[in-house]
This record gives C-alpha cells, structure tokens and sequence, in this order.
C-alpha cells in the first residue's frame, strides 16, 4: 500500500463521487468525469493538484449554477473523511468567492468531516472584513470544529496553504480571536491556537512573549497548556524570556558528571550518550534537550535540537541516557565526518563533544 498522502486521493474515491453525485444528478456523467481526471498525467500530480483538477472538473460537469452545486455537494461530502474531503472545500474556493453567505454555510458544515482553513484565506483576500467578522463569529461558535476553524484559518505559516504575511507583520488583527479561544475546553482547539503563535513566534517575538505573559495570570490548565506548546520554538531556540514563563530556572547549582559519548557511529547505526547531573539541593523543573550539528556538502552545518527528558526532579543527583539513531531517512543526508553534539539544559549548551560518522 502506498504511503504517499496524494494517494488517498485515488480513483476508488473518484469513482465513489462520481457515483453519489450522478444519484444526486442523473445527467452527470460517471464515466466522462472519471476519464478526463484520471488522464495520462494524473500520476505526476501533487495532492494539491490533484484536489484541485478534481474540483474543477466537478465545476465542469455539474452544469448547474453555484447554489445548487452546493447544495447537492453538501448531501454528497458527509459520505467521506480525511484528505479526499479537502475537494469539498475547494471548490468553494474556486466557484463561491461571489457568494459568501452560501460559500460559508458550506465550509462550516465541510469543516466538520475534514477540514476548510485552506479555502477561508482566498474569502480575505475578496472580503476581508465580513470574513474578519465570520471568523470572530466562529471562534464563539459552540462547535470545536469552527472554533478550530477560526484559529487555523488565519494561521499565517498554515502548512500547504499560501502563507498570509500580512497577519505575521501585524499579529493585533487575530488578538481578538486568540483572546476568544485562550480557555477553550478542547484540546483540539488548543492545539489550533497553540500552533498558531508558534507561528507569530517566528516574526514576532516580542509579540508572542508579551501576550503569553498577559494570559499567565490565567491559571486554568487550558490556558497553560496553550502557552508551553505555543512557545515551543522559543523554548528550542533557548530565549530567556520564553524559558521562565514555563519555569525553567537558572541551572548554576547543577553539575553535569561522568559526560560520555560514543567516540563514533555507522550510518544506519545509533549513537548514544550518558550523563550524570549533581547538585548541593533538588534539581528542580528540567528541560533536557541535546544538538547535534549535522555535516552537509558545500553548506555549513545544519544545527537541530531533540528532546532528552523534561521533569521536576525533586532529587539531588540522578543519571540519564540519550540515543540518536542515524538510519537511513528521505529526509536527510547523512555526511561522513566530524559531529559536534551539545547537552542543553534550560537552553543553556553545557557540554560539547564530537564524534565520527563514518
């Protein structure tokens, strides 16, 4: 079975639509729709492609005006799930930017099965005041679906989607919105507006440090949760400021003992560490994390930190251990060399080592 995530957009599902949309419709043809998707060069399609040629082409052969596409559309979405459902979507996107009462009664109900943050930024670009104002309407939805949707759809680094500049440069435009969902009850949502800031976090710093202080005052566990996993890349990146709203305190009482590394490695082996951390009191709130500065042709090397451990250790002394398994990826490539790897704790690099991969 193929692992490739544009495979679940595959004709068993195409032929399903077509299906279900000629039993809506007795005019649509199943076969001519089939035939000129499935062409000679649907192989080479992205995902998003082949989404996208899909709904054009339903665009094509339903040959009937945009209320009752939908409409017929909507009966039909509910009988699919996951990637497949992103067509529902998009064709909204494509047919329905010049109806936007339609367009977004059918994205709340597309979103429910799957997903709709993909077609709302085209609605911003057309009308971005009453999509502004559907989307605050959202975040006080009763349904986690919308609420999510209104936090995913102005994420301004949504993966796969065109990225939306204008809300990184100026993040005061989604405040509204994240103050709407700051304690929502849904880890679900949470997730959305944690990802969110992390976004903003990535141009606008001081923005995201100042507003999780603001909600620190806030002591639900919601709350809390949001702001350790929205600070996430701040965290990684060590910044101070980040590092104490989450606790992670000064590390001068720690001694790190007894550092040993593996002095080399096989590609397709792994590699591991121990290490020993002393102190006079309690070690107290940890984050334990290691980098490793991979060795790349003709660039400098590629620095990525990975998690060791994260704790309170109410103890005085205790050891650990760390492993890196250098088995063959898609998405890396391995050089042979010197590797330097650091001990990081509380995003402080307190020890370094190298050692060879061969």
């Amino acid at each position: 079975m193929s692992k490739l995530l544009k495979d679940q957009i595959n004709s068993k599902n195409i032929k399903k639509l077509a299906v279900l949309v000629n039993r809506q419709k007795a005019s649509f043809d199943v076969v001519k729709f089939e035939n000129a998707i499935l062409d000679n060069n649907w192989q080479a399609l992205s995902l998003k492609q082949r989404v996208r040629k899909i709904a054009i082409q339903l665009g094509s052969d339903l040959d009937c005006g945009y209320i009752e596409s939908i409409q017929l559309l909507k009966d039909v979405s509910v009988k699919f799930s996951g990637l497949f459902h992103f067509v529902f979507a998009d064709f909204v996107e494509l047919f329905g930017l010049d109806d936007f009462e339609t367009s977004m009664d059918a994205l709340a109900l597309f979103t429910v099965n799957s997903t709709a943050e993909f077609a709302i930024r085209a609605f911003f670009q057309k009308q971005p005041d009453k999509t502004k104002q559907q989307i605050l309407d959202w975040s006080k939805s009763e349904n986690e679906h919308l609420r999510r949707l209104a936090s995913e759809g102005v994420r301004p680094r949504l993966p796969w989607a065109t990225h939306l500049a204008w809300i990184a440069e100026n993040p005061d435009w989604v405040r509204p919105i994240l103050e709407n969902l700051k304690s929502d009850s849904s880890r679900y949502v949470q997730k959305s507006v944690a990802n969110l800031i992390n976004d903003l976090s990535k141009s606008q710093v001081d923005w995201v440090i100042k507003l999780c202080q603001a909600w620190q005052v806030n002591q639900n566990e919601q709350t809390q949760w949001i702001i350790k996993h929205a600070l996430r890349t701040l965290l990684k990146q060590g910044n101070p400021k980040a590092l104490a709203l989450i606790g992670y305190g000064s590390t001068t009482h720690i001694k790190v003992l007894d550092w040993n590394v593996d002095e080399q490695v096989f590609i397709g082996d792994i590699w591991q560490a121990t290490f020993v951390l002393d102190s006079a009191q309690d070690l107290g709130l940890l984050r334990l994390e290691y980098a490793l500065s991979f060795l790349r042709k003709h660039q400098p090397p590629y620095r990525k930190i990975f998690k060791i451990a994260e704790a309170d250790y109410q103890i005085n002394h205790k050891s650990f251990q760390f492993k890196h398994n250098f088995k063959v990826i898609n998405t890396r490539v391995y050089v042979p060399g010197k590797h330097k790897i650091e001990l990081i704790i509380n995003g402080q690099s307190v020890k370094t080592a190298e050692f060879e991969l061969i």
